[in-house]
């Protein structure tokens, strides 16, 4: 197929923002256990993602130094769905570059929606416990964000995502305010907002949780080659520095709509970890 457009702008345009939309709208995916892969994988394959419980004991002054590994790890299957994004390119597009990053900004940001509410899909009061936070005014001096971190006082690794609202009262407004950074309140991990908790337990305007209690994990999406070879660009693969996760888009001209095609995709999917004190819920 000719390649009858700017491939260098749309392959600059397209990395660049799925790189910076999805580091920025999937940083609360830190706070899970992930087995980010580039296994290529079918719709409802599954991953096994490994969850370390238990640790052997500490010795004091021993005399046996083979004594073998008393590490407990678990798994968590996690089935994996094709997720996809797909949009159209035009020529006024591809002309005006703002118009083209605009669009590309529009779908990643789609896609990110999508993911989260997948990754989060396990977070439901069946599997971790009635909510213990029935409020949404939780500000520095309310207790709220104590019974928080108590209720996950025994886990590492312990973070916070909150709905916009919510974290918006806690950002620095004078010196008594804390800085939302690692540390913040007793969360090591980090203070996090997502824009929604669609798809996890109705209601859900925020939760605490260890990264034992989330396994969430990604593949390559199989394409047949007879299929990829008629694409203008194919498989390219922009991965999330700081997820480790990583993202895969290809753009195709269609003889059926006569326009050039795009599409962002990724194997997806998360399933609960463990259950007991990793995870405390605001509704």
């Amino acid at each position: 197929m000719a390649n009858v457009f700017d491939s260098g702008l749309v392959v600059s345009t397209i990395s660049q923002q799925i790189q910076t939309v999805l580091a920025n709208r999937l940083a609360p995916l830190r706070l899970f256990t992930t087995d980010f892969s580039n296994e290529v994988k079918k719709p409802k394959d599954t991953i096994q993602v490994p969850i370390v419980s238990a640790t052997a004991a500490t010795s004091v002054n021993p005399t046996n130094f083979e004594p073998g590994s008393s590490v407990t790890i678990g798994k968590a299957t996690v089935t994996l769905d094709h997720v996809v994004q797909f949009f159209g390119i035009d020529q006024a597009d591809i002309a005006l570059g703002h118009r083209l990053e605009n669009l590309v900004a529009m779908n990643v940001n789609a896609l990110a929606d999508k993911l989260f509410s997948l990754a989060i899909t396990p977070i439901t009061t069946a599997n971790f416990g009635a909510a213990v936070v029935t409020t949404t005014t939780i500000t520095p001096g309310s207790g709220h964000l104590a019974t928080l971190w108590s209720t996950i006082s025994k886990s590492t690794n312990k973070g916070l995502v909150l709905t916009p609202s919510i974290y918006s009262a806690l950002i620095p407004t004078n010196a008594d305010f804390l800085p939302l950074q690692n540390g913040a309140y007793g969360f090591d991990q980090g203070v996090y907002y997502a824009n929604s908790f669609s798809g996890a337990v109705t209601g859900l305007d925020g939760f605490a949780c260890s990264r034992e209690a989330i396994c969430v994990a990604s593949a390559k999406p199989a394409i047949d080659p007879g299929v990829s070879s008629q694409f203008a660009i194919s498989d390219q693969v922009v991965t999330l520095e700081e997820l480790g996760m990583s993202v895969y888009w290809n753009v195709w001209g269609s003889t059926g709509n006569r326009q050039v095609n795009a599409s962002i995709e990724v194997m997806f999917g998360a399933n609960a970890g463990l259950t007991s004190g990793t995870m405390a819920l605001i509704i």
